[in-house]
């Protein structure tokens, strides 16, 4: 069996550094607040909401408010609001669950956020700011990979990367920063040619592709590092996008779903808003 790469190390590691840097504001009477901003119902981003995010955050003395709206509301309210929280120095950073509504989504709403306080790195200053190589807020997701990559130890300087999938928050940005760190980068998508190919030749294969199981025996090679970003839902339990019981035996490194890149995910979301803190502290 190849060697699980297992995420509550790192998340424990993290979650570490962070309730330090929270005593030290405590200190200085400053409590992070996180502002959840939701559109709508939505089963699953709720649950992140409450679950991965609410419960976590509470419990290492992060304030998190709510910030709910009707599926109907309009581009311009939903725009007046983002700015009423840019102005409100108690928060210090805005978490915008997704999908919004259709027409939200169609007119991109999320570029309205406020750069200082995107915790979640999706605005275009943001994404711009990664692709330059500047300081900036990195996609929680993309970014919890190179943590445990980190933590683990694995180097991807001058390694052939192949990521599936090319996502706005996981795939395109998890490229840059994989090119940043001098890896030889593919992405692969549902128009990609002789995928099974390319999966098979990686020395690091990412799968973020959004479909439970998607990545078999066949598709990886021996001793290769597998990272699966996948969060499926299938029979009520939670999959990757890659068949963790087909390739373990065959992989030499694998991370689990659950018990991955997700439990991480959460700690890099904590990680941004303590920097939100620190750009909200700079400029009072």
């Amino acid at each position: 069996m190849g060697v699980i790469l297992e995420g509550k190390p790192v998340a424990e590691k993290l979650e570490k550094e962070i309730k330090e840097k929270i005593e030290i504001y405590k200190t200085k009477g400053i409590i992070p607040n996180l502002c959840i901003v939701k559109v709508g119902e939505n089963e699953e981003a709720e649950a992140y909401a409450k679950e991965s995010t609410t419960r976590f955050f509470s419990r290492i003395g992060i304030n998190v408010e709510r910030k709910n709206f009707a599926e109907n509301v309009s581009l311009l309210e939903f725009q007046k609001a983002l700015k009423e929280l840019e102005k409100n120095n108690k928060v210090h950073g805005i978490l915008i669950l997704r999908p919004l509504s259709e027409e939200l989504e169609r007119q991109k709403a999320f570029r309205f956020l406020s750069p200082d306080k995107d915790v979640e790195g999706i605005t275009y200053e943001n994404l711009g700011k990664l692709f330059v190589g500047e300081k900036c807020f990195h996609p929680c997701t993309p970014q919890a990979v190179i943590e445990l990559l980190d933590f683990y130890k694995i180097s991807v300087e001058g390694k052939d990367v192949v990521v599936v999938g090319r996502s706005i928050s996981v795939g395109k940005p998890l490229s840059i920063l994989l090119l940043n760190r001098n890896a030889t980068v593919t992405i692969c998508h549902s128009k990609t040619k002789n995928l099974e190919e390319l999966t098979r030749r990686a020395e690091v294969l990412v799968a973020a592709v959004g479909r439970p199981h998607f990545i078999g025996k066949d598709m990886v090679k021996e001793g290769q590092v597998v990272i699966d970003i996948g969060t499926n839902v299938v029979e009520g339990k939670l999959v990757g996008d890659v068949n963790f019981e087909e390739v373990k035996d065959k992989v030499g490194y694998i991370t689990p779903v659950p018990g991955g890149i997700g439990i991480i995910t959460t700690r890099v979301l904590a990680m941004n808003l303590l920097k939100a803190v620190e750009k909200n502290e700079a400029r009072n």
